[in-house]
């Protein structure tokens, strides 16, 4: 049993989805618009009485634009297009998303033979990304689908996010 109450902090819709399709209690996750948000939460004084978990993509301005926030954290494991980082003192955590969250869903769906544009989605990392950025995507059915056919397909890297995501509600990361 995890000793705080967990909460997921997802920094865009895209991961939003991703984070409520493998844990669909959405009271658990958190949507925050973008890394700084993720990174100002977990700062706030109230963060200490949770076990926070960022999901942030992996952005050339991550520190930049946090801060230096995330630098403090020190890797756990890294695999399948996903890094798990740990700050050093709290029970806080961050997962890394590949490059982003699209090019971690192209990578997948190439890993199982499957392809983005059967759900109406470019399959060009930058105009797929901006179909990924617009609110309504959380609800998307097309998107939604898309999820559901990578994860029952055993996309790799969703696999190994739904085993980290349990472990934190688990009490293990």
């Amino acid at each position: 049993m995890p000793r705080y109450q967990t909460f997921f902090l997802p920094e865009c819709h895209a991961d939003t989805a991703l984070v409520r399709f493998i844990i669909p209690e959405p009271l658990l996750s958190i949507h925050e618009k973008g890394c700084s948000e993720v990174a100002k939460s977990m700062l706030s004084p109230k963060a200490d009485d949770y076990r926070l978990i960022g999901i942030v993509d992996n952005d050339k301005k991550l520190n930049i634009h946090c801060k230096g926030f995330f630098g403090t954290f020190e890797t756990v494991s890294q695999y399948e297009r996903l890094t798990l980082k740990k700050h050093p003192i709290k029970d806080q955590y961050i997962i890394i998303v590949d490059k982003a969250v699209e090019t971690f869903l192209l990578w997948n769906a190439e890993a199982v033979g499957m392809a983005v544009s059967q759900y109406g989605f470019d399959t060009s990392p930058k105009k797929f990304g901006l179909q990924l950025k617009t609110p309504t995507i959380e609800t998307d059915p097309s998107y939604l689908q898309l999820l559901n056919d990578l994860y029952q397909h055993q996309a790799p890297g969703l696999l190994t996010l739904e085993s980290l995501l349990h472990g934190f509600i688990e009490g293990t990361p």
